[in-house]
């Protein structure tokens, strides 16, 4: 056996020591990666706990700003620079008619423009293409939109570009309102402004023509007691007696429509005073029904047994015998008259109840022009009617802050609707 020298032991040694030495290092560097691990998984594991609190945060942030815009009254679309419709809102569903799930993805003028479902080319200078291809944005503007459901109601709209935290296009943005309800009371204001002109002007008409006609009407009786021994010109004169008499009757119709609605505040069981309303007019229908020789038939719906007002019942009615009168003299033929009574509760104030009363005939119906001035001091299509009916039930209407409205289609007879406030 070899003899192991003096030099390899102490090589040897040396190498044992240096070895572990060297494992030693290793162990430390190792327990230091270790620990450096360690720490990186702790901010691994709290970058993540912030990215997941971040994702919550941006939900829900994302469903609080959803929430908004389905919210918000005015209608809401954005499109990308393709003209396609990525965000449509609630309310921009309502007033245009087209579901949300239709209208994303579609192009803009598939479902904001009447042009393009014409086949022809859509007009872009009023609307959110325009701001897009310009960047220009629209502010305050006013058009006509054609709705999915065939109509066109005019709304206001605002346009202005979409774009990111560097300034790039990402589309553009449109925010839209129905100007309907308010063109409506546009309309409404205009015509009290009329109707208040027209009442000072009929009185003043009606006070300078019914002096000279006393003077006719008794001048004439004193011509029919002369003429007494003269059947012939008797005639005439009786004549000129009936026509005093008629005028008299316009000017009188005049000057109560002119005067001011004197509001009463007597409480009324509605549905009692309609029955009795009815029942008055079914009695002299029947009588003057039977001389005409047509069939009229009146049917009764009431929603409930008892519903309160207040107001002045003689100047109600008026108004009932008014709209009742006309479905009969819609009815040449004959035909059948509904008078319906309900209540409904104020969408803006639940604790607001109004009456609601309807009177539906079968007769020839009206045009959109005759329904346009149907309320109009003088406007009539009977041969011998003055044209103050409608429009003084209007005005006792509206002096009880309640509203009457008229639907009517050609041929298919009309529906007269009074709304009042409950007591």
């Amino acid at each position: 056996m070899e003899e192991i020298s003096l030099e390899q032991i102490d090589a040897f040694t040396d190498s044992f020591v240096r070895f572990g030495e060297t494992t030693r290092k290793l162990h430390r560097a190792y327990r230091k990666l270790e620990e450096r691990f360690y720490q990186l998984n702790l901010r691994l594991e709290e970058a993540n706990r912030r990215l997941r609190e971040s994702l919550v945060e941006r939900n829900r942030v994302s469903s609080y700003l959803n929430n908004i815009l389905n919210n918000l009254n005015s209608g809401v679309l954005a499109i990308d620079r393709d003209g396609r419709i990525t965000l449509f809102n609630k309310a921009a569903a309502q007033i245009t008619g087209w579901p949300i799930q239709e209208a994303v993805g579609r192009f803009y003028s598939q479902v904001m423009c009447e042009e393009n479902r014409k086949g022809q080319q859509p007009q872009e200078q009023n609307s959110a293409l325009h701001t897009l291809s310009t960047g220009t944005p629209l502010q305050d503007k006013e058009k006509q939109l054609h709705t999915k459901y065939g109509t066109t109601i005019p709304v206001w709209f605002s346009t202005s570009l979409l774009t990111d935290g560097e300034g790039r296009v990402l589309g553009a943005v449109e925010v839209f309102r129905d100007l309907t309800e308010v063109k409506r009371l546009e309309e409404e204001i205009r015509r009290m402004h009329t109707l208040a002109a027209l009442g000072q002007m009929a009185a003043t008409v009606a006070h300078e023509v019914r002096n000279p006609l006393g003077g006719i009407a008794g001048f004439a009786a004193l011509l029919k007691r002369d003429l007494k021994d003269n059947p012939q010109q008797r005639k005439l004169v009786e004549k000129i007696i009936e026509g005093v008499s008629s005028l008299n009757n316009i000017v009188t119709a005049l000057l109560n429509y002119a005067k001011p609605v004197n509001r009463k505040s007597e409480r009324i069981n509605f549905l009692g005073l309609m029955d009795r309303i009815v029942g008055f007019f079914e009695g002299s229908l029947n009588i003057h029904s039977a001389k005409a020789d047509k069939k009229i038939v009146l049917k009764k719906s009431y929603q409930s047994d008892c519903i309160w007002c207040r107001a002045d019942p003689e100047q109600l009615t008026e108004v009932a015998l008014n709209l009742l009168q006309n479905a009969i003299d819609a009815m040449p033929q004959g035909g059948e008259v509904r008078i319906e009574v309900s209540t409904e509760t104020d969408k803006n104030c639940s604790l607001q109840r109004f009456v609601i009363l309807r009177v539906t005939d079968t007769g020839v119906g009206m045009t959109d022009d005759v329904r346009a001035n149907l309320f109009m001091p003088f406007f009539t299509t009977k041969q011998n009617g003055t044209g103050l009916g409608l429009a003084t039930a209007k005005k006792i209407v509206d002096a009880y802050n309640g509203d009457i409205s008229v639907q009517s289609t050609p041929g298919k007879g009309s529906t007269f609707s009074v709304k009042l406030p409950c007591e």
